[in-house]
């Protein structure tokens, strides 16, 4: 059996970068979390770490252990929570992940509905952390977004359920030429300067690239950020134009319009994904249908 304090101390040494560092973080002294470390690597039989210098290099080895454990202690987190309520008697806990566009279409009138029917329930909304993989995931609910071209994107532990497809549209300035035009074609948009609201590589950045090659070039991008509300604000000063989800542009600043794109028409399809754990919930089965339903109706 592996020890789970070791191993923490061992994730907080590749985290830190250094042993000095970790001892510093946990309140141990170096010595300490040496011979912790030592210890589990003798005990696991595998090369965790080499000598560098005065001090130790991770080796793949140590770095994947590191990062594939983080489950592991996710789930004894949940638990620990779980048992500290149960002591405590405290308010049942669900917990929805989502991005921010959904969160703001979506989640008010999800929490309005879930609440009516459990007002015992206190509902946690997390956006996500851009790039978050499946062993980072740990909510009930996740919200999020894909590429169509890619195919499903199924989490470990998890039931997929697809929601909508979110068709991609262009934001520009009120003085720009192109705006008030009832649609514009991705190739006219090749010369613009761009700004990127999806820094991060998730669906809607993908989405974005794949349909300007479909149309023969590169975007050029003068600015890019993780949130669209800081775009559509530099979209509406002149720095550029973007591409925005639908789900997103719903109360565009008076500086901003949307305009319809065409050849091709960029989608991102949106899903829904509930742990396999919680599943079986009465308040999670309702929170599901809540938010199948508020898609639903922002298709109409």
């Amino acid at each position: 059996m592996i020890d789970i304090h070791r191993l923490a101390i061992w994730r907080a040494v590749v985290a830190s970068g250094s042993v000095s560092g970790a001892a510093a973080n946990l309140g141990y002294t170096a010595a300490t979390v040496s011979q912790h470390i030592i210890t589990l690597q003798r005990s696991l039989e595998l090369s965790l770490y080499e000598r560098s210098g005065r001090g130790i290099e991770p080796t793949t080895i140590g770095v994947r252990l590191a990062e594939e454990s983080t489950e592991l202690f996710t789930s004894a987190r949940r638990l620990e929570q779980l048992i500290d309520d149960l002591r405590t008697g405290a308010s049942p806990r669900l917990t929805i992940g989502t991005f921010a566009s959904a969160a703001k279409a979506w989640l008010p009138q999800v929490v309005v509905g879930l609440t009516r029917q459990f007002p015992d329930v206190q509902l946690e909304i997390d956006i996500h952390t851009p790039g978050a993989g499946p062993g980072e995931r740990s909510r009930d609910i996740e919200i999020d977004d894909e590429v169509p071209t890619e195919g499903p994107c199924s989490l470990s532990g998890y039931r997929r359920h697809p929601l909508t497809e979110d068709a991609i549209v262009a934001v520009v300035s009120t003085h720009h030429p192109l705006a008030g035009r009832s649609e514009v074609s991705v190739l006219e948009l090749r010369d613009e300067t761009w700004v990127d609201h999806d820094m991060h590589d998730r669906a809607t950045g993908r989405v974005t690239r794949l349909a300007c090659r479909a149309a023969g070039f590169e975007p050029h991008y003068a600015a890019r950020s993780d949130d669209h509300y800081a775009v559509l604000a530099m979209v509406g000063a002149g720095a550029g134009v973007a591409l925005i989800p639908e789900l997103a542009i719903d109360g565009l600043p008076s500086d901003v319009c949307a305009v319809p794109l065409v050849d091709p028409t960029p989608t991102r399809r949106v899903t829904v994904q509930v742990r396999d754990t919680s599943a079986h919930r009465p308040d999670v089965l309702a929170a599901q249908e809540l938010i199948e339903a508020a898609a639903g109706a922002s298709r109409e």
